[in-house]
């Protein structure tokens, strides 16, 4: 009897919901926790652990506060078994507030300097202190997660116990309207949404090195990429050789024949030739606002892509006679952008751009040859970030008359430049491809 007058009494509307979104956050925090890729492929999946972690952080401190200013129905069980449920209680309290802020001496703490911008809007400081402690920050955090799955699962099993086997609407008081079902519900939508947030991002993958992945394929994959480059081999240049003394042996009868040639054409040389005109300047194109300058890095199993939404520059070319074309390209490093607030700012940082020391990154021409059906080929230096470095880019040309347009593609070696160094771009692929696409006008 005493225990259903217990049970009668509820938690007031605001401890009710704040229990309930703190649940629902930490089925969803602790499922991407054990689940988001370390490397950058996970760079989107860390900004929203940490915005969550944060939000849990202060929907607890609220919720200890509510409980201070409005006081929590009574116990529903004394001796032993009450005291496991105070105790849990208490020590999930304890989790909800160390967690996240165990997760917030990590990113403080961290190497690299990532900013933490809650669910890409909010800016959130860092806590200062020392580096040296990162670790013991890692591991606590990991450590504390581990025990609040248990806690997690003893406050559920514990409060499901007093619902069916102890007798008496015990679920009611913590869950709106009346009645077990509503809080069954809630329940069973925790865990769900927490099995949804793991199963859908995949349980999280150690790093293997590659040749451990392939095994011979690999060995075999690269073998056969590097003979490509390599010369041909011995019986290969032996054949040319012996095709290259028969061709000789053939040809000596014609070597009197030869001399005589040689000598009509060495008299009609001698002759006055007829001055061709010279060519004039390669017209000048104004590049037309509207096009597209694109660029994507391979990050684990995915791809990261971005644009630069500010460049321009000159060009001076004639398309059938491209030996003359001087063309400048200047780009605008802090315009780019993968589409979140907080990798674009490590994008200017001294890992990536360093664009407060380099703001402009430049490629200029040095030759540009045709390579028929509309494509070409240009050559040129590209200064990035301090160093400059051959470059090579390939384009075709469309239309006709005074307007055109342009598509190409270069492929750049970040390394070569310095773009990407340290932990930040340890998943990140070693050529960036960079696709351009334009109109211009003469």
């Amino acid at each position: 009897m005493g225990l259903n007058s217990n049970v009668a009494q509820r938690y007031s509307s605001g401890a009710i919901l704040l229990h309930w979104l703190i649940a629902f956050a930490l089925a969803a925090e602790m499922a991407i926790g054990f689940t988001m890729p370390m490397d950058a492929s996970g760079f989107a999946l860390v900004q929203l652990h940490k915005s969550i972690g944060i939000t849990i952080l202060l929907l607890s401190v609220l919720r200890l506060l509510w409980r201070l200013m409005f006081k929590a129905p009574p116990k529903v069980e004394q001796g032993f078994t009450g005291f496991l449920a105070s105790t849990v209680h208490v020590l999930l309290y304890a989790f909800m507030v160390l967690a996240p802020l165990t997760g917030w001496l990590i990113v403080s703490s961290a190497e690299i300097d990532v900013p933490t911008l809650l669910f890409g809007v909010v800016p959130w400081p860092h806590l200062p202190v020392p580096q040296a402690l990162n670790h013991t920050y890692e591991e606590a955090h990991e450590l504390i997660a581990f025990v609040g799955i248990a806690l997690f699962l003893l406050h559920v099993a514990g409060a499901l116990r007093h619902q069916f086997m102890k007798g008496g609407n015990y679920l009611a008081r913590m869950a709106p309207g009346s009645g077990v079902g509503p809080a069954l519900l809630l329940t069973l939508g925790v865990f769900l949404l927490g099995g949804a947030v793991f199963f859908g991002i995949g349980p999280r993958e150690e790093e293997h090195d590659h040749a451990t992945d392939h095994g011979p394929e690999a060995e075999a994959h690269e073998h056969d990429e590097g003979a490509e480059d390599e010369p041909a081999s011995s019986g290969e240049v032996t054949a040319a050789e012996e095709e290259r003394d028969h061709s000789t042996h053939d040809h000596g009868d014609e070597a009197a024949a030869t001399d005589t040639d040689a000598a009509q054409e060495a008299a009609a040389e001698a002759a006055p030739v007829e001055a061709q005109p010279a060519a004039g300047p390669p017209p000048s194109w104004t590049i037309q606002p509207g096009g597209s300058l694109r660029f994507s890095v391979a990050s684990g199993d995915m791809q990261l892509n971005g644009s630069f939404g500010s460049w321009g520059g000159s060009i001076a070319m004639d398309p059938d006679n491209p030996a003359t074309a001087q063309i400048s390209i200047d780009i605008q490093l802090g315009s780019a952008t993968l589409g979140d607030a907080t990798q674009d700012n490590m994008l200017q940082g001294a890992d990536f751009f360093a664009t407060s020391a380099n703001p402009t990154a430049n490629w200029r021409s040095t030759s540009v040859t045709a390579q028929g059906d509309g494509r070409y080929r240009a050559d040129g230096t590209l200064s990035l970030k301090g160093v400059s470095r051959p470059q090579a880019i390939s384009f075709t040309l469309s239309g006709n008359g005074s307007s055109r347009s342009v598509a190409g593609q270069a492929v750049i070696d970040r390394n070569a430049f310095g773009v990407g160094v340290g932990d930040a771009a340890s998943g990140l692929g070693g050529n960036v491809t960079v696709n351009f696409a334009f109109d211009a006008t003469r």
